[in-house]
């Protein structure tokens, strides 16, 4: 991308991200507010801005309407990921994998276009390019959300039996990377308890017990895993110590889960 188009689309990106970061005031206050500044002087950046927060709030076509505008207002090259956003969301695959093309000769270093890419390969049935583009995505981004680890593991594992040693992987991988474990190790545990591989998944739970300290909601979560793994007499131990450690808490989802592990247990007995 030359220099002048990298001045262009990081230039866009500061007139879309306000509208990003800012959580008060709602959608449709912030498009009444574009409103009367158009009424005023109608741009290409403010069309583009409205653009975003129509897509936000799902009103495809009139997103549509506002790229559409703002295309012949400036270059049309910033507002093609967004293009390819809106048809990805409105169910055409097909015409927002060429928008996302299209973006990717404009600009190769964004990790959110390979995501949304990925996503609609995903949708046309080309896994292996979803996941190239997902793993790709996930090498461009110093700190990738955990969500994106997960996502890469599903699309790899799609419930076939040989593929769930690669996704457990990219879960690793992902815990590696972040250096905490939390859902990436949860959805672990649960592929391979889907595969009854039980003691990989207690193991695995009792790591992330010490990232958890052990608090009474780990422990009754560890206590399901037990009782699925046909360890009652541990998983009753496991929630008379839960127990134990919940009185004098007055929390209200404490409460709630006291009251929970004390039916479970007068039913294990």
């Amino acid at each position: 991308m030359s220099h002048f188009w990298r001045s262009v689309f990081f230039s866009w990106l500061m007139w879309i991200m306000p509208g990003l970061a800012l959580a008060h005031p709602g959608l449709h206050e912030q498009v009444e507010g574009l409103n009367g500044r158009m009424k005023k002087q109608p741009s290409y950046q403010l069309y583009a801005q409205r653009a975003h927060l129509y897509y936000e709030g799902g009103q495809l076509d009139l997103a549509l309407k506002d790229l559409d505008i703002a295309s012949k207002l400036g270059p049309k090259e910033p507002l093609l990921f967004e293009y390819g956003n809106i048809y990805l969301a409105k169910g055409s695959a097909a015409k927002a994998l060429k928008y996302f093309n299209q973006f990717i000769q404009f600009n190769d270093k964004l990790p959110e276009v390979y995501l949304s890419r990925a996503r609609a390969f995903k949708q046309l049935g080309r896994s292996e390019e979803a996941l190239r583009d997902l793993k790709h995505s996930l090498g461009l981004q110093a700190s990738p959300p955990p969500g994106l680890f997960i996502e890469a593991a599903n699309l790899v594992y799609s419930g076939k039996d040989s593929n769930l040693q690669p996704a457990i992987d990219l879960l690793d991988e992902g815990i590696q990377r972040m250096g905490v474990q939390g859902q990436l190790q949860e959805r672990a545990i649960d592929l391979l308890m889907v595969h009854q591989n039980h003691s990989d998944a207690l193991e695995r739970m009792q790591r992330l017990g010490k990232e958890r300290k052990h608090n009474v909601f780990w422990r009754f979560d560890y206590a399901q895993l037990l009782i699925k793994s046909g360890e009652k007499s541990d998983a009753q131990n496991e929630l008379k110590v839960a127990l134990r450690e919940a009185r004098g808490i007055n929390a209200t989802a404490v409460t709630d889960l006291r009251s929970k592990m004390e039916k479970q247990l007068s039913e294990l007995k």
